[in-house]
């Protein structure tokens, strides 16, 4: 029984040699592949932080280009209305400017006119009286 023990014992250290041996030939690239575990996780770590920032700031962002997309809608409509009000403007002005082409040439039959006006205006207002 000794012998087998003593064997099973040399048989143990031979094995548990064997393997620090491989082990440790192995050592500087274990060392180097555990290094760069550490380091793409702590990659990862950062990159999910960065997503998560940017997912955030993303949703606010499209929270506020709903709010600019529904301004720009309401602009667009007072633009709208302010052309039209532009294009009545420039009728008007244009009629004006007709106008005053019309008044700036004295025209005798407009004279005429308003003198047989002003009469008739005034005879009329010496008849009525509120007494």
């Amino acid at each position: 029984m000794n012998w087998y023990t003593f064997l099973a014992f040399v048989a143990w250290w031979l094995l548990g040699f064997f393997l620090f041996y491989f082990r440790y030939k192995y050592r500087d690239v274990v060392n180097e592949l555990r290094w760069n575990l550490k380091s793409a996780n702590k990659e990862l770590e950062y990159l999910n932080h960065e997503l998560d920032e940017f997912t955030h700031q993303n949703t606010i962002l499209k929270e506020k280009v709903t709010e600019l997309l529904d301004k720009n809608d309401e602009l667009s409509e007072v633009v709208a209305e302010l052309s039209k009000y532009y294009v009545h403007i420039k009728r008007a002005s244009e009629k004006t400017s007709e106008l005053t082409k019309f008044l700036a040439d004295p025209n005798p039959e407009i004279e005429e006119k308003m003198k047989n006006i002003l009469k008739n205006s005034a005879n009329s207002s010496n008849e009525k009286t509120f007494f």
